[in-house]
């Protein structure tokens, strides 16, 4: 008898918990939310929230918005909070995650577009999955569109896609890999692409921190110089055939490129070179105090058999070393970019 007296009375309390709960919360929140828009707005002017809702596990933000005026747009569909009984004891937030983000951004002549959802362990100060869709993503060097990332902690079987890539005048299509976080790294391995008709396959890794130190490693095989040569739009400079297969690394940081490497082998049916420019040659025979009609003559129509290039950075300046060996001898070419790295200093 007394069982069932307290089974009523304790269901009873249940009851009224929950009620006052869900009435405390709906009371509240009318109050709560010009606090939760107040807030947001004294660290992005033009920000607002739209509503938010609490759980055991989690607090919910819906419909935020932040912008900037001709610089960005962030709208976020659902942001959330997670949090357990340790983090409420120690005062520390467990996981945030945002959910369907999209992203317009146009400033510092960088323009995206993309939509995201991802997951942040605060504590552990790393990504625990990202969706990324990037519909365009522009700069004055290049413009990349229709990247597609799926990546989570410690699982290797994300996707990893560009539809096309243009720098300058190169253009490069289907790109793709498989993808993983290893902590605060994104590592994407293999990265596979058909490139001036030969194929590269390589990895990149990417810190996911505030310097965004990042590598890329890539072996090339059978690339045609005489399309990187038209595609460049070098014809008025120089013409070269023959195939290229060698490797290329790249690393740098958010403040610019460190270090690039390359060494490329010619295959064994070797090519032509025809240096066209009369600066370039008048240069070559001022280094070498060689006349330039002898110049002229041993680059016109010069057949070799192997050849080697080597690419490098010094001081900032991008430096390329071509080492061809023919029948009609030998020939060396070195090429300066100056200022290709202006690295920014912090």
């Amino acid at each position: 008898m007394r069982r069932r007296i307290f089974a009523k009375i304790f269901f009873i309390l249940v009851i009224l918990i929950i009620t006052l709960s869900i009435a405390v919360y709906f009371l509240a929140k009318p109050v709560l939310l010009p606090i939760i828009n107040k807030e947001l707005q004294k660290a992005f002017k033009e920000s607002s929230v739209s509503g938010f809702r609490l759980t055991k596990d989690f607090i919910e933000f819906q419909g935020i918005e932040i912008r900037e005026y001709g610089s960005y747009d962030l709208k976020i569909k659902k942001a959330r909070i997670y949090y357990n009984l340790q983090s409420i004891l120690k005062k520390k937030i467990d996981k945030v995650e945002a959910l369907d983000l999209n992203i317009d951004f146009n400033k510092n002549d960088i323009k995206i577009k993309a939509n995201a959802s991802l997951q942040l362990d605060i504590p552990a100060k790393t990504i625990d999955y990202i969706k990324l869709n990037v519909s365009s993503l522009s700069t004055s060097l290049f413009q990349i569109e229709g990247i597609t990332l799926n990546a989570e902690q410690a699982r290797g079987a994300g996707e990893f896609y560009i539809k096309a890539v243009n720098y300058n005048k190169l253009k490069i299509g289907d790109v793709i890999g498989k993808s993983e976080l290893k902590g605060s790294v994104l590592n994407i391995n293999p990265v596979l692409v058909s490139f001036i008709g030969g194929s590269v396959k390589g990895e990149f890794d990417i810190s996911l921190d505030q310097d965004m130190n990042y590598n890329l490693r890539l072996n090339s095989q059978g690339l045609e110089i005489k399309r990187l040569v038209n595609d460049m739009e070098f014809n008025e400079k120089f013409d070269m055939t023959g195939r290229l297969d060698g490797e290329f690394s790249l690393s740098g940081n958010l403040r610019g490129i460190k270090d690039i490497k390359g060494y490329f082998n010619t295959d064994a049916n070797g090519g032509v070179l025809i240096i066209k420019d009369k600066t370039f040659l008048e240069n070559v025979a001022r280094q070498s105090n060689q006349s330039l009609d002898i110049i002229v003559e041993s680059f016109k129509n010069y057949n070799y058999n192997n050849g080697m290039i080597k690419l490098g950075m010094e001081s900032g300046n991008l430096t390329m070393d071509m080492r061809l060996d023919g029948k009609a001898g030998k020939r060396s070419l070195t090429v300066v970019l100056h200022d290709f790295n202006k690295e920014e200093r912090p």
